[in-house]
């Protein structure tokens, strides 16, 4: 048996366990709303690309007169009532909408989560009305996120940030 034959095989061998490791270290945040009543929601979701503290982060919202305004986070669930949300200016983040239909359980998982990065989650009611808000950072190369509405002592939130490696 020469060295070829015998090196191949090991050179193959080492690149599909390399790619496996690999496939297995991919990193995500992952969001679970489990809705038990009988509204529907809509979720915005914000993964944002740089460190971002959560009291720099504004919106663009109408409220109920019509007028157009720019609010920070702090502001935008706790007054208003706020319509009509969108991120303010200036802010590299990526974007997602999740219907959550009444009486279902929805999952989003979101990839090429980094390390450090901060999530933005924005509830509106079926008038469009923002309801909730929850912003969280995570060290860690994954992140999850439950958030259950009900009318029982469940309803709240979730989340585990893995400790950083």
């Amino acid at each position: 048996m020469s060295r070829r034959d015998v090196a191949l095989p090991l050179v193959v061998l080492l690149v599909l366990t390399t790619a496996g490791c690999a496939a297995f270290d991919a990193s995500s945040a992952d969001v679970t709303v489990e809705n038990s009543e009988s509204s529907r929601y809509q979720m915005t979701v914000y993964v944002f690309e740089e460190p971002v503290g959560a009291g720099n982060i504004t919106f663009q919202v109408t409220n109920e007169t019509g007028a157009r305004k720019t609010v920070g986070l702090a502001r935008l669930e706790t007054e208003g009532p706020y319509f009509n949300h969108s991120l303010g200016g200036g802010w590299n983040a990526t974007e997602r909408r999740v219907a959550v239909p009444a009486n279902e359980t929805t999952t989003a998982s979101f990839g090429a989560w980094e390390p450090g990065a901060a999530i933005m989650y924005v509830f509106e009611g079926i008038d469009g009305r923002v309801i909730r808000t929850d912003f969280a950072e995570c060290a860690s190369d994954s992140l999850t996120h439950t958030f259950v509405f009900s009318e029982g002592p469940e309803n709240g939130y979730r989340a585990h940030c893995p400790p950083a490696p």
